[in-house]
């Protein structure tokens, strides 16, 4: 997926390792702990490109997910834009 505006890039299957303060959202997650993310997209839709927080689907590494069948992702994050600056996976 890509965006004409500011969105950084992340492949699909990239390990996002968050620590508590790079995130504030997440679906059956506990605020201010540290998070590992499989990205399955960032959700541009939903975030403009000048926000500091962005949405992330994926996939818990633990979860089955493509060795299953596929299936929807597991987690939608929200997460600091700053926190994708360095990772590995990213243009």
């Amino acid at each position: 997926m890509t965006n004409a505006c500011a969105f950084p890039y992340v492949d699909p299957g990239a390990v996002l390792r968050l620590d508590g303060d790079q995130w504030s959202l997440g679906l059956d997650s506990t605020r201010g702990t540290h998070i590992d993310v499989v990205v399955y997209r960032v959700r541009a839709d939903v975030t403009a490109p000048e926000d500091e927080w962005l949405w992330v689907l994926g996939h818990r590494p633990e979860c089955g997910y493509p060795a299953v069948d596929q299936h929807p992702p597991c987690i939608e994050i929200r997460l600091r834009s700053a926190a994708l600056h360095g990772k590995a996976g990213l243009r």
